[in-house]
């Protein structure tokens, strides 16, 4: 069996949909601890300082680079996708953590104090996060000012209506989920993707309580329904509608930080 048998497809694939991108890239910056570094991906052309994209992740980096052998920021997906956004005319930013909750608070502490030096804009900041990671991000744009705009796709969101369901994952595989129920629904522009046919359980369900609460209370929020999308389809599934999908995620991003 090879080493890199037990790596989940996902992270050794990259996001169906790419542009050209020759820009500079700023690699492994301390922003704390060992584990605490952050790369950006600034745009090749454009007007300085660069509207954001923070890749937000929940996973901490000693426990995933333990069972994987590399940290979750430098996997061929996240890369992928933080080259594409940059691509796009956005700088994104990628990060590892010791602890996803309190570090990336820290991290966007940091990118604030340094935005000048770092040529980032971060009155234009979004969020992009995707399945296992949005917990944290919506537990980040809760506590940070200032964000724009966030793009959560295939996600859990929130325990609402009495589930458990995100609870209970979250203490099987690790991952951060600082949030409580109605009173953690995000009030910004937000893009919400939903895989049709993704096997993780609860995850679905946890979209239609969220979307049925956001317009309940009439806020900004897209969802983007892809009926025959699996878990992690802007990696897995190189269809038209699937690149599409992936297209309306750059597209919403751009729409909200630079048009």
């Amino acid at each position: 069996m090879s080493e890199s048998s037990n790596i989940p497809p996902a992270f050794v694939s990259e996001v169906v949909y790419s542009l050209p991108y020759a820009g500079e890239t700023v690699l492994d910056q301390s922003y704390g601890g060992t584990n605490q570094l952050f790369d950006v991906y600034y745009p090749e052309a454009g007007t300085k300082p660069f509207p954001v994209v923070l890749i937000v992740l929940g996973f901490p980096a000693p426990g995933f680079a333990g069972g994987f052998g590399f940290k979750l920021k430098d996997s061929v997906f996240y890369r992928s996708w933080a080259m594409l956004l940059a691509a796009s005319g956005m700088a994104a930013v990628l990060y590892s953590a010791d602890d996803a909750e309190p570090n990336t608070l820290s991290l966007l502490g940091y990118l604030q104090e340094h935005n000048e030096s770092l040529n980032l804009d971060m009155s234009k900041l979004g969020i992009w996060s995707c399945s296992a990671n949005v917990p944290n991000a919506i537990n980040v744009i809760n506590k940070t000012d200032g964000i724009v705009c966030a793009s959560l796709n295939y996600g859990f969101m929130l325990d609402l209506d009495g589930s458990t369901v995100i609870t209970d994952t979250a203490e099987q595989i690790k991952f951060a989920d600082p949030n409580g129920g109605e009173e953690s629904m995000l009030e910004l522009d937000q893009l919400i993707t939903k895989a049709g046919q993704d096997a993780f359980p609860g995850i679905n369900d946890s979209i239609d309580a969220y979307m049925s609460l956001a317009k309940a209370r009439n806020l900004p929020v897209e969802l983007i329904e892809y009926e025959a999308g699996v878990h992690s389809f802007d990696v897995l599934d190189d269809s038209a509608e699937s690149i599409a999908v992936v297209k309306r995620m750059v597209d919403f991003l751009k729409s909200k930080l630079i048009d």
